[in-house]
């Protein structure tokens, strides 16, 4: 018989004998509730029978009195009459009821049994004295009364002893039934409680017999078992559940035992094999090693042995065009316009494989700031302006205004922009739409940055090789387009390395979207109304205390960038005065006399540079660090803010923690 049969029987004979109990129970109390409704039955009806007697009684010796009284008149005298021998017939059948009630040999039954003789004696004792009753005397019913006088007493006593008797009676018979029925329940309680115990105790001994002890006895063997021990004893049991556990983990260490001497050998074989591959492997590692850091040494001298002949060739052709070496004609200078805008291609193109490199090789580090969206956004755009205004493209952009920092690496996410933008017009023809979109998911916590156009388009089996590296669309449409398909794969690698990810849609001849979403939350926005912390508690006190009441003159001309950046730099500790305006920096830099000036070098009415040089030539304002904070990062326009009086060169997008630290550098 297996475990569930065992354990069936057992909660099916347990179940049987609870209920045999159960309804021994139920028969027993309902035989004692039964008793006690016949006994409080029987009681209240002796009770209620020898009050009605007594009542009877009460009736016939008034009737009797009412005789007396008035039966001079004949009327009157034949109606009581009638009246007290009705009341003395049912008396006399009230009482013999009472007595079939009582028990013969109780008190109740004796005193009852009393008043019926007395009553039978008052009866004739009545009928004695009525016949001497002369109706035409009306002084003669006092001498009857005489002769009855009293002898009613008797009988009543008697009458008040059966009531007493009778309630007595019943108040013992319903003590003595309470009393039983106590001691019934109490056996009653007894016995389940007992029964429950000794069931339960069953259970618990079956338990324990058929399944915990079999189960203990497999787990010991099992750990056994998984500890390597393959030599000890088994115990033998039943065909039931556990018989049959304890049978499949003796086969299984028979099994074991035989497959530990195979393993045994095979490892001995693998121990051979591994030390040899490990030998090729640390062969091959070497080999490894060397190939990667000649490919170092060969992307490091390729930078530089590159770079360097291009760099003569930029430098030598600009000067070319500035007429240096003397004057050139309108065909030489578009001739050396080519040259320069090819030399720039070439320069974009060995940035980009290398950049690749870096990303393959995980040695592109990035240095995380908090960037102003609107700086981002201005920058990317004025480094594609140019070539979308050759092709008349109309550039559009637009950002969330819920998305006012973002958090990054400034120049990889220019870089991912303006990749995305530069293929945008690359593949739009002209008079085409291109945009920029910024817009905040706070649910998802991911901010979208969308660059759209509506060009060429891709096809639906091309999209999937976009962020292959080298990869160029092979069709008719785009066969005609130059490059090393290094662009996207950058994209691509930049967003993961913020922990973004890049998409794309797009439809043939409808254009596409590139959306890269990268992490942002709320949170990102409220950097600008926190301090920045230093490494040295000790040199951060110091710090704040040497710029409490520095003055410093932000001139923007975006009105967004100003307001976020003063913001910023007062909850530093610094003074800020803010202007968009060149000649409105010109005044409040006369009038104010900061400590440090941000230069922006686009302004309303008069440019950066222009602002720099008149305030150069103040006496005060010609040592006062100027800083050009500036969208402009062709190559040149370092040079030419350093040229006009300029401290120091800052391109946009500038990280918050990048100008705060750049302003403690110079003060």
């Amino acid at each position: 018989m297996n475990i569930r049969w065992k354990l069936f029987t057992t909660i099916s004979m347990a179940l049987a004998i609870n209920l045999a109990v159960g309804y021994y129970t139920s028969i027993t109390y309902k035989r004692a509730t039964t008793d006690a409704r016949r006994v409080t039955e029987h009681t209240f009806r002796v009770v209620t029978e020898s009050l009605n007697t007594q009542v009877h009684f009460k009736k016939q010796v008034q009737e009797w009195k009412n005789i007396l009284l008035r039966g001079h008149q004949p009327e009157f005298y034949d109606r009581y009459l009638q009246q007290f021998e009705s009341e003395e017939q049912q008396t006399g059948e009230s009482i013999n009821r009472l007595l079939r009630l009582l028990e013969p040999t109780s008190e109740s039954w004796q005193s009852a049994r009393d008043f019926q003789q007395a009553h039978l004696t008052l009866g004739r004792q009545y009928r004695s004295a009525l016949r001497l009753f002369n109706r035409n005397d009306r002084e003669n019913h006092i001498a009857i009364d005489r002769l009855v006088r009293g002898i009613d007493r008797e009988p009543t006593q008697l009458m008040d002893q059966v009531v007493v008797s009778a309630i007595r009676y019943k108040q013992e018979r319903l003590t003595s039934i309470s009393r039983d029925q106590e001691e019934i329940e109490q056996r009653i309680l007894l016995a389940a409680i007992g029964l429950l115990t000794l069931t339960v105790a069953g259970l618990v001994w079956f338990a324990d017999r058929a399944i915990a002890r079999p189960i203990v006895e497999a787990t010991g063997v099992a750990r056994r078992i998984s500890r390597g021990n393959l030599a000890g004893p088994i115990p033998q049991r039943g065909g039931d559940e556990a018989g049959e556990l304890l049978k499949a983990l003796k086969t299984m260490q028979e099994s074991l035992a035989v497959s530990q001497g195979k393993l045994r050998q095979e490892q001995s074989l693998l121990a051979q094999r591994v030390e040899q591959r490990t030998r090729d492997l640390n062969v091959a590692n070497a080999e490894l090693a060397r190939a990667a850091r000649t490919k170092d040494m060969f992307l490091a001298t390729m930078s530089h042995e590159l770079r360097t002949p291009l760099t003569t060739i930029m430098g030598l052709t600009e000067m070319l065009q500035d007429q240096l070496y003397g004057p050139v004609n309108s065909a030489q200078d578009r001739s050396l316009g080519t040259i320069q805008e090819s030399s720039r291609h070439l320069l974009t193109l060995i940035n980009d494989i290398l950049d690749v490199a870096k990303v393959e090789s995980g040695k592109m580090d990035l240095k995380w700031d908090y960037l102003p969206v609107e700086q981002l956004v201005e920058a990317s755009l004025r480094l594609v302006r140019q070539p979308a205004n050759i092709r008349k493209h109309h550039l559009e952009h637009s950002i969330d205004p819920r998305v006012e920092l973002i958090h990054g690496d400034a120049r990889r996410l220019k870089q991912l922009l303006v990749n995305l933008l530069g293929n945008a017009i690359k593949f739009t023809p002209e008079g085409g739409r291109i945009g920029l979109d910024i817009r905040a998911h706070e649910k998802r916590q991911r901010v979208a940055i969308t660059v759209w156009d509506n060009g060429i388009g891709i096809e639906p089996e091309q999209q999937q090789h976009l962020f292959q590296p080298f990869v160029q669309l092979d069709n008719e449409s785009t066969r005609r387009y130059s490059g090393t398909g290094l662009g996207l794969t950058l994209v691509k690698r930049m967003a993961e390395l913020h922990g973004g990810e890049v998409s794309v849609e797009s439809e043939p001849k409808r254009g596409s979207r590139f959306t890269v979403t990268l992490p942002w939350s709320e949170e990102d926005n409220r950097v600008q109304r926190q301090r920045l912390p230093e490494q040295d508690s000790g040199k951060q006190a110091e710090t704040r205390r040497s710029i409490q009441g520095t003055t410093i003159l932000l001139t923007e001309d975006n009105l967004a960038n100003q307001a976020m950046v003063s913001d910023f730099l007062r909850l530093q500790g610094f003074s800020v005065l803010t202007a968009s305006r060149g000649s409105d920096a010109l005044k409040l830099a006369y009038q104010h006399l900061p400590s440090l000036i941000l230069m922006d070098i686009q302004l309303q009415d008069m440019d950066g540079l222009e602002v720099t040089r008149q305030l150069r030539k103040h006496p005060v304002l010609a040592k006062t660090p100027i800083i050009a904070l500036t969208a402009l990062a062709m190559p040149g326009d370092r040079e030419r803010c350093l040229d006009a009086g300029m401290d120091d060169y800052m391109s946009k997008p500038a990280g918050l923690k990048e100008i705060y630290q750049r302003l403690l550098h110079h003060l």
